[in-house]
């Protein structure tokens, strides 16, 4: 079966629970490739640790030894919770690691050898940033997390079973319990979810510049990091090591092309970071005037035909965009059929495009002789009924 993108979750975060350190996007592949497989390897940590707000449930072991010590607490709004012995505490801001450290030397006074374990059991939504080249940008809200079941009700339209083993036959509701055992508690959002839930990207986005950027924890001294991500072959060829995940607070910006194009939307629609499917407005001179949907990647002369074509004895087109910066395109050109498709006059269309066919002046000129003499035609009606009644 053809491979396709997830479309809530990317697949490399499917069967693993750390992401790719926010470094230079042409470091990721080599510090992979350099790696050396040894008992070092399982004592790495993730570079970005997940940072713990408002919102997040968290479960803290103090000692397996001391049941009455160990909670599982949320933190509330102000970033506090409140744990045995210690009272309430703050902790909006630590990493998983930080608040471990902490704890295990806050509990030394209460306990000879604590062995602190912090796990997130609920993760909050975030909030990420969309910036550039996308169609709705803005700020973005997204599950920080998605259960096995969540993650099945959200996958139930996604037929690549084949990636958990299963024959092509099978979707992700088949999986009995063997199987979701298999496969990670969690599901996070990436880059990708984030562009999709702004509507995908406009013809001009330039994929292999994507910057990201987020808050960096205590222990590196705070303030902001930042990556570059060649989003491509995301979507070209399902290279996954480019869609990392996103956390709550994260920039994401899509840098813009000097001329659109027509060969990555449809990548885009194809790989599902852009739905396949618009509703643009068609008025004026056509058949079947009002709202049209017309397919991610269609321009204006296939709007037009989709409908009905325009009437005989037109005028020009006039043609308009809100673009997502606040401004607005306005054209006016006559209709041409042969029109380069992406062009100025034949433009890719985007959601929301108002389309109108002006009336020609020949049917201008005949409705103002219509409008002058439609009294006249009243009085002469009238003379000849009465006419008619005296003969």
């Amino acid at each position: 079966m053809r491979n396709k993108i997830c479309s809530f979750f990317s697949i490399i975060l499917i069967f693993s629970g750390n992401t790719l350190p926010l470094v230079a996007s042409n470091q990721i592949k080599s510090e992979l490739s350099n790696t050396k497989l040894t008992t070092d390897y399982l004592k790495k940590l993730p570079a970005n640790d997940y940072i713990i707000g408002s919102g997040d449930s968290l479960s803290i072991i103090v000692s397996r030894d001391y049941e009455e010590l160990n909670k599982i607490v949320s933190v509330d709004g102000e970033g506090t919770i409140y744990l045995p012995k210690l009272n309430r505490i703050y902790v909006k801001g630590l990493t998983l690691l930080e608040l471990t450290k902490l704890l295990n030397k806050a509990f030394l006074t209460f306990v000879k050898y604590p062995e602190v374990e912090v796990e997130v059991r609920g993760y909050r939504p975030i909030r990420v940033l969309v910036q550039g080249e996308v169609e709705n940008p803005g700020l973005q809200t997204l599950s920080g997390a998605l259960t096995i079941n969540q993650y099945i009700e959200e996958e139930a339209q996604n037929k690549d079973s084949s990636l958990f083993g299963l024959n092509n036959s099978n979707t992700l509701s088949d999986l009995n319990n063997s199987q979701r055992r298999k496969i990670n508690r969690f599901y996070f959002p990436t880059v990708f979810d984030a562009i999709r839930q702004s509507g995908g990207i406009t013809d001009y986005a330039d994929l292999k510049r994507i910057q990201i950027i987020r808050n960096d924890n205590f222990t590196n001294g705070g303030g902001k990091i930042t990556t570059s991500l060649d989003f491509e072959n995301v979507i070209s060829s399902g290279d996954n090591t480019q869609n990392i995940r996103i956390y709550d607070s994260d920039i994401i910006r899509i840098f813009k092309r000097n001329k659109p194009s027509n060969k990555i939307l449809r990548k885009a629609v194809l790989s599902n970071l852009n739905p396949k499917y618009i509703g643009v407005f068609v008025t004026g001179r056509v058949r079947n005037p009002g709202r049209t949907i017309v397919s991610k990647a269609s321009v204006l002369n296939d709007a037009i035909d989709i409908s009905g074509g325009t009437k005989a004895l037109k005028g020009k087109l006039s043609f308009i965009r809100f673009n997502n910066d606040g401004s607005i395109d306005k054209r006016r050109f006559k209709f041409n059929k042969k029109s380069k498709r992406g062009s100025f006059s034949n433009p890719i269309l985007r959601d929301g495009d108002l389309i109108v066919v002006d009336e020609s002046f020949m049917t201008i000129t005949n409705e103002v002789i219509s409008d002058i003499t439609k009294p006249f035609v009243g009085i002469f009606s009238t003379y000849g009924l009465i006419k008619a009644i005296n003969e």
